[in-house]
């Protein structure tokens, strides 16, 4: 459970990242353009009807012409042609310039120790696509396990006390994720984001890939998280909330109980920052 909980944060904040994620290309592929040629015009004749001449009077005397000197017109040079912006790489074989991309932003290094090492941008997509609904995937993280294992203290026969060590093995992690410049961040996110729509495509779905992060932003910022301390039950390998009403709590809200009530405060005091360039497609 405990990598589950990783994702979801770096999701959550680094949009695009992870999340978002961040990654070298940077620069979209410039947008295709269409020239349209057009007839050239038949000439028309011209009739022009001559002034008449003017009346001077002897009380209106002519004014005398002025010589000017000619001036003398450079031609200006035609404009260079401007590089095209470097195309991306394939979806398949992103990874690469992703991190390169990733390794230029301050932090960028600590938070590449904790993301997958391999097709970051397809497991991004779809953990961000099931945090939208609130749920979570069962495999392929876009993030590394948490190496600390979750903590509970035996308070009764097959009754435990989650133990507030749990929350603290994600101190490392909340801390490198609210202190990425969400600019920074979004930078890399809109480099790639033709790749990060190509994955989404990939799984069946067409709807731009900004809406499905404001969605899960909103997921994590709508949660109101119960107070503890929380018991648990053991019936089997894994812990289960004994209060069926936090048991029965979407994934990525019980998830948010995991890491504590202090992270949980640094990350939707990040988001907005997010979600507000997201939604202003900057």
């Amino acid at each position: 459970m405990a990598h589950k909980t990783l994702a979801i944060f770096a999701a959550l904040s680094l949009i695009g990242v992870v999340f978002l994620i961040y990654l070298a290309m940077t620069f979209e592929p410039p947008s295709e353009t269409r020239t349209t040629e057009l007839d050239t015009p038949i000439p028309r004749p011209v009739t022009t009807t001559p002034d008449p001449a003017p009346t001077i009077t002897e009380t209106e005397p002519a004014e005398a012409l002025v010589e000017v000197d000619p001036v003398e017109i450079t031609p200006a040079e035609p404009e260079a042609d401007l590089p095209d912006a470097e195309p991306l790489p394939s979806l398949n074989a992103s990874d690469a310039e992703l991190f390169a991309r990733l390794a230029e932003i301050e932090l960028g290094a600590s938070l590449m120790r904790l993301m997958a090492p391999d097709d970051v941008i397809r497991k991004f997509v779809v953990f961000v696509h099931n945090a939208s609904t609130g749920e979570l995937p069962q495999l392929d993280y876009p993030l590394r396990d948490i190496p600390s294992d979750f903590v509970a203290t035996e308070v009764d026969e097959n009754l435990f006390e989650m133990d507030p060590a749990t929350h603290r093995r994600f101190d490392t992690l909340i801390d490198t994720l609210v202190s990425i410049e969400p600019q920074a961040a979004m930078s890399i996110y809109r480099a790639f984001k033709p790749l990060f729509q190509e994955a989404y495509a990939e799984i069946g779905f067409q709807e731009d890939f900004d809406a499905v992060l404001v969605r899960a932003i909103d997921q994590v910022m709508e949660v109101q998280l119960p107070e503890g301390p929380f018991q648990l039950i053991k019936p089997s390998v894994m812990f289960l909330y004994a209060d069926t009403r936090i048991e029965d709590m979407d994934p990525v809200d019980k998830q948010l109980i995991r890491i504590g009530p202090a992270n949980t405060a640094k990350l939707k005091e990040r988001l907005p920052a997010y979600r507000e360039r997201l939604q202003a497609g900057r």
